[in-house]
């Protein structure tokens, strides 16, 4: 697995932190994926997630260059340790199957801790 990506180059870090009207957005995010949580119900839980995802993917877009989430995520691999950069990327293609895969249904353990997984990508990021 470890084979798999290309890492990032210093260079492709962006001077600075994640900006006050990111962080801002992000906070509003992480208030309504709270609620999704407190639902419980698969969508709820399906919804949190890609929303946990989308407020990582606006960080990065601050911190690192890159046009999707993904190359984010490549060029981001510096700023995490590999076992939580891992379990963000792990995270991450979760979403995409709910996204892009019909019938995909993960269990409800997997998705919540997918979605902690991202919040901690988060707090690396400063984003609390």
């Amino acid at each position: 697995m470890f084979g798999l990506f290309k890492f990032a180059k210093p260079s492709s870090v962006r001077k600075g932190s994640v900006t006050a009207h990111t962080r801002t957005m992000i906070q509003a995010d992480m208030r309504n994926v709270d609620v999704l949580l407190q639902g419980k119900s698969p969508s709820q839980l399906r919804q949190a997630l890609i929303t946990t995802d989308k407020a990582l993917g606006n960080a990065l877009k601050d911190v690192v260059q890159g046009e999707t989430m993904g190359e984010r995520l490549k060029n981001a691999n510096i700023l995490f340790d590999r076992d939580l950069y891992n379990r963000i990327w792990s995270a991450h293609k979760m979403r995409n199957a709910l996204v892009h895969e019909s019938g995909y249904e993960p269990p409800h353990h997997m998705i919540t801790q997918g979605i902690t997984n991202l919040k901690q990508g988060l707090s690396v990021l400063g984003v609390k």
